[in-house]
């Protein structure tokens, strides 16, 4: 144990006062009562928790501007990258390429440029985020080998109150760091009975980030615009549709690789993202139908990323579809359906901005079961079929095929504990690729689709405001797909990725204080080497053991307070085989604090008051490029350091 001693980690909990002790990141799946039975809403399949992990109010407290500040509390994932622009997203170490992220049930899939991140989402709008993380259910979609992370964007209802027909909501923000602002206003009302809509207008400009040691961060400054409408009808008692658009559009001077550090062979150009995204959703429930709850989402999405400094444009397009029905047999509920989703990437002379391309599609069938054996068993079974093909950019064709079957139980053991766990899998087969990389790209003719297999098993322990709990996973993901190294643009099946882990965690959740204490502890192999950022990219990096700590207290009923600690340990002597050479990451330890009062006589205004990296700290965090500097020839490759403090102050009225 004497490295847990010596770690920074644990030297930052004792200088804030905390006792450590074994706690969990599992919690319970949720039950709620239909009628005479009751059904499984969320079914724990795994050893971690299948359930919204930020809401509206989390959102808002932490005035959240970015990937990073959004899953700043959610333990098992990890943001790379200081810049919004270039920010990844990491799941258990395994980044986006194992991953499937939809907004409103619009796959976000396919890469622009491998510089910068494939999400972009502007958190004033989401009503909730929710995670499950590993292979998991069918329901999760094509290619979730590392799990699905699901964004809910909010809906005319969500924002009127009871008996409001029409309402408004204006806000404005000041962040001290980048010395820039962010103002929202929205309009919502309900249209005759039946109907409602919303639009929303987001303008934020920031300039330049500065660090921990107070220099100026080449590349950061940013302006961003987000236009969004939806309208929502019920069409008797059983249907219900909505459609919504969404166009979010950035501007800035950015790096020429905006995920490294600026240098000689990284200067600050002029870079322009777009993303348009249209959704329509169809909903049938017939009052009394058991086997008829019918869900139907069709999506098309566009991102583009220009660069005027030599008119080169990347995009991709990305439409689908995902019907679904749920039927409630007995103690059986039963959901099947079918899903599609095609991505066009296209890049070139904006003048000719198809001059290369690649097409895949993946069309899939599943079906997923909850069913509850007896009163304390919970079991959930299911597969899906998926057909994956691609045309790539040499005209050559792929078609890989596949089942990816799920089970899982959660067994009510005794009072207040349940075992749970299960094994998964998930397929992936070849895919459209970085945008940037088009040209000059082949794929092995023999490439084989990747198989995740993921084995969990988790155990917890309610004891009246307490939950006490562990998990441990072990996944393999099999002929995982990657450019040869280095810096190949010949993308083939590289080897095997091996990502096992556990998680301790403690919640307690009071009448005021609620405390949630994560340890989580992740490793991520291929073939035996350490997976890196910088040499894997969107397959997956190596994060140190890290502690989470998040605290809530109302002082009054109208004023709340919190506070959020992440404790990072070190991770020495990652020998990555490409440079033939080892490196390490520093840990480091970050505390976000943050007070909101809303005035119980004019409830109509919030003010909330945050401070993100209160100590000022100076650091690497572990999703970004790693420090490849003392090594002779990689002199200009490390990210950028994440932000300094920052003071947030905002105000919102709603009428």
């Amino acid at each position: 144990m004497q490295w847990f001693i010596r770690s920074k980690m644990v030297r930052g909990l004792c200088s804030a006062g905390l006792a450590v002790a074994p706690v969990a990141a599992l919690a319970q799946s949720a039950v709620t009562e239909v009628g005479d039975n009751q059904e499984l809403e969320h079914v724990l399949v795994m050893g971690e928790k299948i359930d919204t992990v930020l809401s509206t109010l989390d959102i808002e407290r932490r005035q959240a501007n970015d990937l990073d500040d959004l899953f700043a509390s959610v333990p098992s994932v990890m943001v790379g990258g200081s810049v919004g622009a270039a920010q990844k997203i990491y799941v258990r170490n395994l980044g986006e390429d194992t991953l499937n992220i939809m907004i409103d049930g619009a796959t976000q899939s396919g890469v622009t440029y491998h510089h910068t991140g494939r999400i972009a989402v502007e958190p004033e709008l989401l009503q909730a985020v929710e995670v499950s993380v590993g292979a998991g259910e069918a329901t999760n979609g094509p290619g979730a080998m590392g799990g699905a992370i699901r964004f809910t964007t909010k809906d005319p209802a969500d924002l009127l109150a009871p008996g409001q027909q029409f309402g408004a909501m204006v806000k404005g923000g000041y962040f001290d760091n980048t010395e820039g602002y962010k103002t929202s206003v929205s309009g919502y009302g309900r249209l005759g009975q039946d109907w409602s809509a919303m639009a929303s207008y987001v303008y934020s400009d920031q300039d330049e980030m500065v660090d921990g040691n107070g220099d100026a961060m080449a590349g950061t400054a940013s302006e961003q615009t987000l236009g969004y409408g939806k309208i929502v009808g019920n069409i008797g008692d059983a249907q219900k549709i909505s459609l919504s658009y969404e166009q979010l559009d950035e501007e800035g001077e950015k790096l020429r690789r905006p995920e490294w550090a600026p240098g000689p062979a990284n200067p600050v150009w002029d870079l322009e993202f777009t993303r348009k995204t249209t959704t329509g959703k169809y909903l049938l429930n017939p009052a009394g139908s058991n086997w008829l709850d019918l869900d139907l989402t069709a999506y098309v999405t566009d991102f583009d990323i220009y660069r005027p400094i030599d008119n080169y444009t990347s995009a991709v397009e990305t439409w689908g579809l995902d019907l679904r029905n749920t039927s409630r047999l007995g103690n059986h509920k039963l959901v099947y359906g079918i899903d599609y989703r095609d991505d066009e990437v296209t890049a070139g002379d904006a003048s000719f901005s198809d001059e290369e391309k690649e097409t895949s599609s993946v069309l899939g069938y599943y079906v997923q079961d909850h069913y509850r054996l007896t009163d304390s068993f919970l079991l959930s079974f299911g597969t899906r079929f998926d057909q994956f093909e691609l045309t790539d950019e040499a005209n050559d064709d792929f078609d890989e095929s596949g089942f990816s079957p799920n089970a899982g139980f959660s067994w009510d053991i005794a009072s207040g504990v349940t075992l749970s766990g299960g094994y998964a899998e998930a397929l992936r087969g070849p895919e459209t690729n970085d945008g940037f990389k088009l040209f000059g790209t082949t794929n092995d003719p023999d490439i084989e689709a990747e198989r995740a297999k993921n084995l969990e098993l988790g155990i917890s322990w309610q004891l009246g405001s307490y939950i006490l709990s562990a998990g441990a996973h072990d996944m393999t993901i099999e002929d995982a797909i990657g450019n040869a190294l280095p810096w190949s643009r010949h993308y083939e099946n590289i080897g095997d990725i091996d990502s096992d882990g556990y998680t301790l965690g403690l919640q307690y959740l009071g009448e005021r204080l609620n405390v949630n204490l994560n340890f989580v502890s992740t490793d991520a192999e291929l073939d035996g080497e350490s997976l890196t950022r910088y040499a894997y990219g969107y397959l997956g990096t190596t994060t140190g053991d890290q502690v989470t700590l998040d605290v809530s207290y109302a002082i009054t009923e109208t004023l709340v307070a919190g506070w959020l600690g992440q404790f990072v340990d070190d991770v020495n002597d990652i020998y990555v085989a490409s440079a033939d050479a080892s490196i390490d990451k520093d840990g480091y330890n970050v505390h976000d604090v943050y007070l909101q009062w809303q005035p119980r006589a004019f409830d109509a205004l919030q003010l909330t008051l945050t401070v993100k990296n209160l100590f000022d700290e100076q650091y690497l965090d572990h999703g970004s490029v790693e420090d490849f500097t003392h090594i002779p020839g990689y002199e200009g490759i490390i990210g950028q350091p994440a932000q300094g403090r920052d003071v947030r102050v905002s105000a919102r009225l709603m009428f």
